[in-house]
């Protein structure tokens, strides 16, 4: 994780004082062989959350905090500070002949992205002091990063709990344990609570990828349909996020539009009105994951609350071009208020959607997989995350170049709601596995 987030900062860096793109296309493969960190949290927050219970309020996390960078993020993206400032937005700060114009008329985008970088490496060195390792065969090793982390905590006069390499060196150097040595009993009990849990005694299994895959007690049905789904919704998702933005930005082509069959261009957005529109449904994600989320785990099933969100991809996605048709430029008798109402709902209804699947979706691989084969299994996942980012612009690039010259730009997105739609289907064919509902009542 740790390797990852050092690894997405310093593509970042790269891809900001990039000046061609060959540099900016090195930088996204140097970002894809890191292969990222989310999924490897969501295998941290899998080793560390053991009780069922839990399980939602965990998973749920991870979009939550996903949901705040979409708020964070647009508003750097959008700085004049920081991103292509213009001469006379900042002119009453800065010189025009100053360090700080040259350097951003060199780089218009080293500086949102050294902005973003330093976030990431302050969690990285977060994750280095203060979090321990949620591996069963590494818990027990010295962890120089813990130690100083402990330090630094031991110094501000806060306590520090009893670490494994503390335990064994008292144990060598002090046979008896007197009150001058004697250890926190509160964290050996801890400590050994987590040993005895049969998730981490249980060893898991290494097994050629290859082999793995075609045995079922590893990849079950359910497994593999949990997999697919995953891989789908990351994949529907990821085209949503970054191509929304070129339709809401491609240029307003009045000419172009014949309704419904005939959409050429976009809706002319300005970059400010765009980021608006992200940190607004970033928001809102945040709210839901806050507020609605906890209340579906308490009340429903698991697998329930993920066909709910799946529901909703198709159709946030089918409205989004035919929104072209509500613009006054279209059609005068309509304020602008219709069609970014519209816009913002359809949105607002994928935010929900994504804010919703993902944790639930992690929920049930977790359930559906062993303890001794979740290191096999959330690798895979991993695997199939790294590919839909990497398949997913690929493919709807091209799409969405095709039919924007033959003026059929609805068709991509026709495309993507049917995917969506794809993914409500295996929603319905993947079961839970959480014997605890039947005594929760759980519908």
């Amino acid at each position: 994780m740790i390797i990852g987030l050092c690894g997405s900062a310093l593509c970042l860096l790269v891809f900001g004082f990039a000046k061609n793109f060959y540099v900016a296309l090195a930088a996204r493969l140097l970002a894809g062989a890191f292969n990222g960190y989310i999924a490897v949290i969501q295998t941290v927050v899998g080793e560390v959350v053991t009780e069922r219970k839990h399980h939602a309020f965990g998973f749920a996390m991870i979009p939550l905090f996903w949901n705040i960078g979409c708020v964070v993020g647009p508003l750097i993206g959008r700085s004049k500070y920081l991103t292509r400032p213009q001469p006379q937005d900042v002119g009453f700060l800065l010189a025009p002949t100053s360090f700080y114009e040259s350097f951003t008329t060199q780089y218009p985008y080293a500086l949102s992205n050294a902005a973003v970088s330093t976030f990431l490496l302050v969690s990285a060195l977060s994750a280095f002091l203060f979090l321990e390792e949620t591996h069963s065969g590494f818990t027990q090793r010295y962890d120089i990063g813990l130690a100083t982390g402990d330090s630094i905590i031991h110094f501000l006069g806060l306590k520090t709990p009893t670490r494994p390499w503390n335990i064994r060196q008292n144990t060598t150097t002090s046979p008896e344990i007197n009150e001058a040595t004697s250890l926190n009993a509160e964290s050996v009990t801890s400590y050994a609570s987590t040993l005895n849990n049969p998730e981490h005694i249980e060893v898991e299994e290494h097994i050629p990828f290859l082999a793995a895959l075609g045995n079922r007690e590893i990849f079950s049905h359910q497994v593999l349909l949990s997999v697919v789904a995953f891989f789908t919704i990351m994949f529907h998702t990821l085209v949503h996020v970054q191509f929304t933005p070129v339709f809401l930005g491609g240029s307003f082509q009045r000419d172009q539009l014949s309704f419904p069959w005939h959409i050429k261009g976009g809706l002319d957005w300005k970059t400010e009105d765009i980021s608006t529109l992200l940190s607004t449904v970033g928001f809102l994600g945040c709210l839901i994951v806050l507020v609605i989320y906890p209340i579906m785990d308490r009340y429903i099933r698991t697998i329930t609350g993920f066909r709910i969100a799946c529901i909703m991809f198709p159709i946030a996605y089918f409205v989004v071009p035919y929104t072209i048709f509500m613009t006054p430029g279209y059609n005068p008798d309509l304020p602008s208020w219709v069609y970014e109402t519209v816009l913002y709902s359809s949105s607002m209804i994928e935010i929900i959607g994504s804010a919703l699947a993902f944790p639930q979706v992690t929920i049930l691989i977790y359930r559906a997989t062993k303890p001794k084969h979740r290191a096999l299994v959330n690798s895979t996942v991993m695997a199939a995350s790294a590919f839909a980012r990497f398949m997913a612009p690929m493919i709807w690039g091209s799409l969405t170049s095709f039919f924007e010259e033959k003026g059929l730009a609805q068709i991509p997105w026709n495309l993507l709601a049917l995917i969506g739609a794809f993914s409500v289907y295996l929603s319905f064919k993947i079961d839970d596995y959480s014997e605890d509902t039947v005594n929760r009542g759980e519908v």
